[in-house]
């Protein structure tokens, strides 16, 4: 192979190997690829196939979903599910839920400690 140096704009010079392929770059280095097509790929849908297909392809919306109608299904009433674990408190008889305390006596106990604990300390020091 014949070595060739070739000045570029900038004045660098680059090393190129000559070959028979690089000397004409006006021929085509595969003359076969420009003139070969490649196969179209076509996929036969039975008949009874055919009308689901076509509804799948226009299941698409028309416009875009407002920000109004979008919001109102979002914050819409939900179906809430009833409770169904609900003693009553043995301590007030009042409803609770099942393995959870009272509430209403949490609330007073705490009350109650908070008072007790209030008494002990002295306001002014």
């Amino acid at each position: 192979m014949a070595m060739l140096q070739r000045q570029t704009g900038l004045g660098l010079s680059r090393v190129l190997f000559g070959s028979p392929a690089l000397s004409s770059p006006a021929r085509p280095a595969l003359p076969l690829l420009s003139t070969l097509t490649l196969p179209s790929i076509s996929i036969q849908i039975p008949g009874f196939l055919s009308d689901i297909w076509e509804g799948v392809l226009r299941a698409v919306p028309k416009k875009k979903t407002s920000h109004m109608k979008k919001r109102h299904r979002q914050l819409a009433g939900k179906a809430l599910k009833d409770v169904k674990s609900i003693n009553t408190c043995p301590g007030c008889g009042r409803p609770k839920k099942a393995h959870f305390l009272c509430p209403y006596c949490v609330a007073e106990i705490k009350q109650s400690y908070l008072d007790k604990w209030m008494n002990k300390i002295p306001a002014d020091k």
